[in-house]
């Protein structure tokens, strides 16, 4: 089978010694392939694909120094919830405080759409009403043009 490349990324045509597969990339973050796989499905952050090879086998290539940069910030924001957990547990008064301000911030969104949602539906109502007066308008002109055509033809019989 004939080997096929995309380049979903073509401004690295020609420097492929910058790329790296998701088993080369496995093996630089000492994890298996399935792990990054995993992390590319699951976060946005994770460097763009740059080319497939497709043959017997379909290969991903990657930027290395993009990878790099991701495993650098994946490891400080797993650190710092390292560091946030071994500060202790919180007391209840914290949780409390924590759920307070949660519940109040869900409120002030409620509270919002709230406003929009109403001032929608006065502009409901409001357009409702011409039209129920402009339905009554025309009612009445066809009311009299019909007494007029009952009249008429009143009028024309022997």
């Amino acid at each position: 089978m004939e080997e096929q490349v995309e380049w979903l990324r073509p401004e690295f045509q020609g420097r492929e010694d910058e790329l790296s597969s998701v088993n080369e990339l496995a093996r630089r973050a000492d994890v298996q392939p399935h792990t990054v796989s995993s992390w590319i499905r699951r976060h946005a952050s994770f460097p763009e694909l740059v080319m497939i090879k497709r043959g017997s086998v379909t290969t991903k290539y990657f930027v290395t120094a993009e990878f790099d940069q991701y495993r650098r910030v994946q490891e400080q924001v797993a650190k710092q919830a390292r560091t946030k957990k071994s500060a202790g547990p919180r007391t209840p008064a914290t949780i409390a405080r924590e759920r307070l301000e949660d519940l109040k911030a869900q409120d002030a969104k409620l509270a919002a759409e709230e406003k929009e949602l109403s001032e929608s539906l006065a502009a409901v109502l409001r357009r409702r009403h011409q039209l129920d007066e402009e339905m009554g308008a025309v009612r009445k002109v066809l009311e009299n043009e019909l007494a007029t055509i009952k009249e008429a033809l009143g009028t024309e019989q022997p």
